[in-house]
């Protein structure tokens, strides 16, 4: 019996979309995914809609699924998206107290991005979706939760291009986000770690 999901394999096409050159749009095949996770087709295609909802693959007629290519005349548009989203949710949380558990990851992972001196494509990857993971479980709305989820995804794939294609290899932006991050976790409150990922 397979041990993959539709999430789990939502989430290994993700990390190698978002570590693949933004230019590439290579096609994305149910069946030879459904052999490479030893599943069916149903959870492959699961995990190709949640991707679709997040604009990281696209359906395309007579092709079949494809990763999205980043449109540098979307780029604007897909970043302040995600701002937008973050300052409703920040709004709509309020002073709603952070958990625990969101305090000690954030903490980690702040502690990890700064103590870390050079951090590649792939650790910035999982810093940022865990989170991603940790913001959404915050949230008290899922509907919010998953459209936030969807546009960060969408931000984040920006910014690990920009990381890539940059002379060192670095992501500048995330020691800062996750430094403000960290000390929002002083503050206690969804909304402060929200807004901390503001520029």
């Amino acid at each position: 019996m397979s041990k993959h999901n539709a999430a789990s394999i939502a989430d290994a096409l993700r990390k190698r979309i978002c570590l693949e050159p933004p230019t590439a749009s290579p096609v994305l095949h149910e069946q030879a995914l459904a052999e490479e996770f030893s599943v069916s087709r149903t959870p492959v295609r699961q995990a190709l809609q949640r991707l679709a909802y997040e604009r990281l693959v696209e359906v395309r007629s007579g092709v079949g699924t494809v990763v999205s290519p980043l449109d540098e005349s979307r780029r604007d548009l897909d970043i302040e998206l995600a701002f937008s989203l973050l300052r409703v949710g920040a709004d709509i949380e309020g002073d709603k107290p952070l958990s625990v558990e969101a305090n000690a990851y954030i903490v980690a992972l702040e502690r990890q991005v700064s103590t870390t001196e050079a951090i590649d494509l792939e650790t910035n990857f999982k810093i940022r979706a865990t989170s991603l993971a940790v913001i959404s479980q915050e949230m008290s709305s899922d509907i919010l939760a998953e459209a936030l989820k969807a546009a960060l995804w969408r931000l984040f794939r920006w910014r690990i291009a920009e990381a890539a294609q940059s002379s060192d290899g670095k992501d500048s932006r995330l020691p800062e986000v996750m430094e403000r991050m960290a000390n929002a976790t002083r503050i206690g409150t969804v909304r402060a770690l929200l807004e901390a990922q503001l520029p």
